[in-house]
């Protein structure tokens, strides 16, 4: 299958997951709206894709429902309809408990939850119009980065992380039902072992080898959205080889 005739919406299309998901959706042949704050990236960017028309950049902060509100009306004036949702906006701080900065919290709490609270609700307009007109529609969330791990030093990151799980959880019986599927990507990694953090200079043992890739990322993302209309991949963990159970 592909996606000739769907509009995707990436918001944090220029992190290092956002950019890989951006590009598979192309080449699966949707039309992208790519929205992220900062507007050097992503001019940068939409050169390197050289799409065209079918690649709209739109600078927005996911904190700012005005913002907001002006990215969803422009992606509607450019391709006129949006199916396809992924929200990957988000920023991460680790560090001991003990030794937090609330100032790093509240960035997490605002970006990460506030910030998807509000893109998610925002566009969930023309989500439900497609669905009510016979068009497949998908929201895509994702949850934890180490939702299996528990890892240490992440402590705050998780928990926020974890409330956006529970509300793809309760969209996807919310909305379901009027016809938008709502997928949930848990993407993990696995702690290297002495030997590996010994041997960093072998490329055969870079971050492929204890993290998920950012283009395994996108392939789920772009299956999901392939998928025929009545099914949903609800959730996906996806974990390293390496990382056993």
């Amino acid at each position: 299958m592909s996606l000739d005739g769907r509009v995707a919406v990436v918001l944090g299309a220029t992190g290092w997951i956002g950019r890989a998901v951006c590009r598979e959706l192309l080449d699966a042949g949707a039309d992208v709206a790519m929205i992220a704050r900062d507007a050097e990236r992503l001019a940068e960017f939409r050169r390197e894709l050289a799409a065209g028309d079918r690649a709209l950049t739109v600078v927005a902060d996911v904190t700012s429902p005005l913002d907001l509100d002006d990215a969803r009306a422009a992606t509607l004036h450019h391709f006129g309809h949006i199916d396809l949702v992924v929200v990957l906006a988000g920023v991460i701080t680790g560090s001991a408990f003990e030794d937090g900065v609330p100032a790093d919290w509240a960035e997490m709490i605002d970006v990460n939850l506030r910030g998807v609270l509000h893109a998610t609700q925002i566009l969930a307009d023309p989500l439900l119009e497609g669905a009510s007109a016979g068009r497949t529609v998908d929201l895509v969330l994702f949850g934890p980065v180490s939702q299996e791990d528990h890892a240490p030093q992440f402590a705050v990151f998780n928990a926020v992380s974890s409330a956006v799980s529970q509300l793809a959880r309760t969209l996807r019986g919310e909305y379901g039902a009027r016809g938008v599927r709502v997928h949930l990507i848990a993407p993990g990694f696995r702690r290297p072992d002495a030997a590996e953090k010994s041997s960093a200079a072998d490329p055969r043992l870079g971050r492929s080898e204890s993290a998920v890739t950012p283009e395994a990322m996108a392939a789920v993302v772009r299956l999901a959205a392939e998928l025929p209309r009545g099914t949903n991949l609800a959730e996906v963990v996806l974990l390293p080889t390496g990382a056993g159970s």
